[in-house]
């Protein structure tokens, strides 16, 4: 028999609860984790296709024997539908990795989930994105450089990511909205499944400028267990992550150090000599950038932004000569970076400088396979 090999990858299309109901049940699968799940969709493409295909198909794609009998004798499909029509029932969609809103950046980490439950909306500038995370139990200084380094990030553009929590999570994100600014909550639950309860006025706000995302089923409760897995998620779809306040042992230090293993930036704003100071000081002990206001940020993670002088209007600005023909060539059709370079004429690194510093403004989207698509709102 021969042996598998991979499946060209379709075009990008809108999907719906049918095609969901593949992705969802494949999760179900016992073995089936996101490094797994995507060393199938390499292979197969879609869930679908690996459900159709036979024992030694599976088995000769490097499954484990013992997982490709799960899969051929999957039989959970009631949990399934019943996960399907609480998404629906909440409004909700699924952004799976073939969706063009799946988070870019999230894409370039070692184990992303092959798909998010979102109740809201991603923009593709939501690309330009900080991680604000910190005690549950912060002081009113804490508090008050939540919000000062928010406002600040929310001025020059970039949304911020958190996780709903008490404290310095729900102060960047009240901030953010506050501000105008656009905010995405990653939650420990599913997206059904508010925790704390007394922020649900918080998560539906949220939902009104920005997104609630989770990796979980409809219906999973907050436990313990699922926080570390959710931090993964919160640094991976961001540039950075800045750390308000942390106990030696706050979970904001899982971020952190999540952060530093994603490759990303990690801030930390210094305290006072206290218990709630110990973690971000140890932080900055270990070279993480030491904090005190959002231009320490910007200048860290996007210097070209404050090269050209960007003001708080930087979605709007004019596009450079350079970046002119790859836009002009995008507008009909996302494309392949060598496909840019050939037809713009331009040199490769120049190409790939102008494309990074697009999809910073928010006017392109990096897509599977090294393709970018145009998007329209930031093309001007």
């Amino acid at each position: 028999m021969e042996c598998c090999s991979a499946v060209s990858s379709p075009p990008f299309a809108p999907r719906g609860p049918d095609d969901w109901r593949w992705w969802i049940a494949l999760r179900m699968v016992q073995g089936v984790g996101p490094v797994v799940y995507h060393s199938l969709l390499r292979v197969f493409h879609e869930p679908r296709q690996v459900f159709a295909a036979g024992l030694d198909a599976l088995e000769c794609c490097g499954l484990r024997p013992e997982v490709a009998r799960a899969v051929h004798g999957f039989d959970r499909w009631a949990e399934v539908d019943r996960d399907l029509d609480r998404l629906q029932r909440a409004g909700a969609v699924l952004v799976t990795w073939h969706d063009l809103h799946y988070p870019s950046l999230l894409r370039h980490t070692h184990d992303p989930p092959p798909f998010l439950y979102m109740l809201g909306e991603m923009h593709p500038a939501d690309t330009l994105s900080v991680a604000v995370v910190g005690s549950r139990h912060p002081t009113a200084y804490g508090l008050r450089m939540a919000r000062e380094l928010t406002v600040g990030l929310v001025q020059f553009g970039f949304t911020i990511v958190s996780g709903l929590a008490r404290g310095i999570d729900a102060a960047a994100h009240w901030s953010a909205l506050k501000e105008g600014g656009r905010t995405i909550a990653v939650l420990g639950s599913g997206i059904d499944v508010i925790y704390p309860p007394e922020h649900r006025a918080l998560a539906r706000k949220i939902v009104t400028q920005g997104a609630l995302l989770s990796e979980l089923s409809m219906g999973a409760q907050p436990d313990a267990e699922n926080f570390p897995a959710r931090n993964r998620i919160i640094s991976g779809m961001t540039r950075g992550t800045v750390v308000v306040e942390a106990a030696e042992k706050s979970g904001s230090l899982i971020t952190a150090h999540a952060a530093a293993e994603q490759g990303r930036e990690v801030f930390a704003v210094p305290g006072p000599v206290s218990e709630r100071s110990k973690g971000t000081h140890k932080l900055i002990r270990s070279g993480a950038k030491l904090t005190e206001c959002a231009r320490d940020v910007i200048e860290e993670i996007a210097p070209q932004l404050l090269a050209t002088q960007v003001t708080p209007s930087v979605r709007q600005r004019s596009l450079p000569l350079e970046a002119r023909p790859l836009v002009e060539l995008l507008r009909t059709q996302p494309l392949h970076v060598d496909e840019l370079i050939a037809r713009s004429g331009q040199p490769a690194t120049q190409v790939l400088a102008t494309l990074l510093d697009l999809e910073l403004q928010g006017v392109v989207q990096q897509l599977p396979g090294k393709c970018f698509a145009l998007v329209e709102s930031g093309s001007g």
